[in-house]
């Protein structure tokens, strides 16, 4: 497109009546750039005129400004002559911008989305979306719900359908401090004030002090019997991976015996005695070997009890004992270790997935297994899964990647669904990725990340992937099957959720010091009384 003509007249017109712009260029269905009369910001809306008299609402993924003048510009002293000129010269300057096609307005408006089939022509009038046009962010409905204000308007809220996220999946993407802990408590919130039921898996203890109605805080437990592997309960033992004899022991142990006793590690270190006394007295190197592995064994145990406690709780009748139906569950992992999270995880969804499945069939008048059996959960339950790089990398096997991959590909049909939270997207298994129908990305400044999320979502422009290190706390990009059209938003502060946010060192260190002085000031005012 050639450069608009330099006109020096200072006097020239400069009306702020007319359009905000015009298209330009080649255009296309579904994308167009237009030329406006001023600068245009990512992220706002405007419409577009069609013959059929339908408007199109589109979205500004990217702005830029051109100034004819500058543009031959080579050294200092013309650069500071040019721009007096420029500042004179009222249309040196041409404002870009490309939109992203979101709909006709009109079926927006209904909660559908239909793309034009043919472009808008060059030529064609833009204007700016009023507030009435940008109503559709703000659907009414039993599954819609707010979530923020658009970036760009404020008074404009945004609804997401929670329908869609308890059916189709969600990930959470976001730097460190971007805001995803805000926004996962704010969809906790908004499950809780619609009966619905929720678990959280917070690994770093970031929603132990969240305080809100129908909302439940509990350490995370597991009963040892359930661990069907000895690999998992040598993991949860923190027994060290390369003690193979150790985990050989543990394997020749653990029996159906000791799953059933009444004192779970009484039986389990007695049938480990019991080993040791049958090879001791053989002499052999390999028997030495597992005499000394069943001592060690041992005192792994005693200090993984020791340790961990009730977390390791062999009372609880099934894993799902202490969750509760239509709340939000959030289980704090904080006490365990990586390996033991990972086995804390893959325990409950595993479990949870099951009783889903059961109480489905059961629904549809199916049998399934004893006639006594009652689900645990007859309603969908949405399970989060904080720091989900740690537990679903890309570069690894784990236990809680292959249930929630299977989770990923078939939790919608017995109505369990993920939500995975992670700064590291770059690190997170790239097909649970690619099955999360929604996504709301917040700051992200690593260009890995960005194309990462690039080629495992096809819902997010390489435009607005562009725009994420622009963003500021709490602002995200949502685009996927919860939003009607793609939406740049503020997101609401959860004010019930204190823990997250960074902590203010000097203030306690200042605080301390003030403390340490009223300390010193009243030993010493004792001690001159004395």
């Amino acid at each position: 497109m050639s450069s608009p003509r330099i006109n020096l007249d200072k006097d020239a017109d400069t009306s702020a009546e007319g359009p905000l712009g015009f298209v330009v260029g080649e255009a296309y269905p579904y994308r167009f750039t237009f030329i406006a009369k001023r600068a245009m910001s990512v992220g706002e809306y405007v419409v577009v005129d069609t013959g059929s008299r339908r408007r199109i609402l589109g979205m500004v993924e990217q702005s830029s400004i051109r100034s004819s003048i500058m543009d031959g510009v080579s050294n200092y002293h013309a650069a500071h002559e040019g721009k007096a000129i420029a500042e004179r010269n009222v249309r040196d300057k041409s404002y870009l911008a490309v939109v992203r096609v979101l709909g006709y307005i009109d079926e927006l408006s209904k909660g559908k989305v239909t793309l034009p089939s043919l472009p808008p022509e060059p030529g064609s009038v833009v204007s700016e979306a009023n507030r009435d046009e940008l109503r559709v962010f703000s659907l009414d409905g039993s599954s819609w719900t707010r979530i923020g204000s658009l970036l760009r308007n404020s008074s404009v809220g945004v609804s997401v359908n929670l329908d869609r996220v308890a059916s189709r999946h969600l990930a959470i993407l976001s730097v460190t401090g971007g805001g995803k802990s805000n926004l996962l408590a704010l969809i906790a919130k908004r499950v809780a004030e619609l009966n619905g039921t929720m678990v959280i898996f917070d690994y770093h203890g970031e929603y132990a002090d969240i305080r809100m109605s129908n909302v439940e805080v509990m350490d995370a437990r597991i009963n040892p019997r359930y661990i069907d592997e000895a690999e998992r309960l040598a993991d949860l033992l923190e027994v060290r991976e390369y003690a193979s004899v150790q985990r050989e022991v543990l394997g020749k142990v653990l029996t159906d015996d000791v799953r059933s006793s009444e004192d779970f590690w009484a039986a389990l270190k007695a049938n480990i005695d019991a080993l040791k006394d049958m090879e001791e007295g053989k002499g052999s190197k390999k028997n030495m070997q597992v005499i000394k592995a069943c001592d060690r064994l041992q005192g792994i145990i005693d200090s993984a009890v020791r340790r961990l406690g009730p977390l390791l709780d062999t009372s609880m009748l099934k894993p799902l004992d202490m969750l509760k139906p239509n709340k939000v569950n959030i289980l704090n992992m904080i006490e365990f270790s990586e390996k033991q999270a990972n086995i804390a995880i893959a325990y409950y969804l595993e479990e949870i997935l099951d009783d889903r499945k059961r109480s489905e069939r059961m629904r549809k008048g199916n049998s399934y297994g004893s006639d006594t059996y009652t689900a645990k959960f007859d309603t969908p339950v949405i399970c989060a899964i904080e720091e989900a790089h740690v537990f679903l990398p890309n570069n690894r096997d784990t236990d809680s990647k292959y249930i929630a991959s299977k989770i990923a590909r078939e939790g919608r049909k017995f109505g369990v669904s993920l939500i995975i939270v992670s700064q590291r997207p770059r690190r997170l298994d790239q097909d649970v990725l690619s099955q999360m129908g929604s996504l709301a990305i917040l700051r992200l400044t690593n260009p890995e990340d960005q194309r990462y999320i690039n080629e495992a979502s096809e819902v997010v422009s390489k435009e607005l992937l562009e725009y994420l290190p622009s963003l500021n706390v709490g602002e995200a990009i949502l685009v996927g099957q919860w939003v009607n059209i793609p939406s740049i938003v503020k997101i609401d502060e959860v004010k019930e959720k204190r823990a997250g946010a960074d902590i203010g060192a000097v203030e306690q260190w200042q605080s301390s010091r003030e403390h340490s002085n009223i300390a010193r000031e009243s030993t010493e005012d004792l001690m001159e009384f004395d």
